[in-house]
């Protein structure tokens, strides 16, 4: 049996929220709207598929980010 990859599971995650979203906005007298409302719902699903290409290509991992929150330098007033 063949896996799924990271990406390919992404990808079709995005277009399960990218359906209810078209559901949701879409108007069906405003043709303009519904142009731009595809584009940029297909946009988004191809900038995160290229974007997960992007990070298994280059071995690339994603992690949890941490701050700081003592205040090593001391400026005077």
């Amino acid at each position: 049996m063949q896996t799924m990859s990271k990406r390919y599971a992404v990808f079709c995650i995005s277009w399960l929220l990218a359906l209810p979203l078209w559901r949701e906005f879409h108007e069906p007298s405003q043709t303009l709207w519904n142009v731009f409302l595809a584009a940029f719902l297909i946009a988004t699903v191809t900038a995160v598929f290229l974007g997960m290409r992007y990070l298994e290509q280059y071995h690339i991992e994603v992690g949890e980010a941490r701050f700081s929150s003592s205040n090593d330098e001391r400026s005077e007033i």
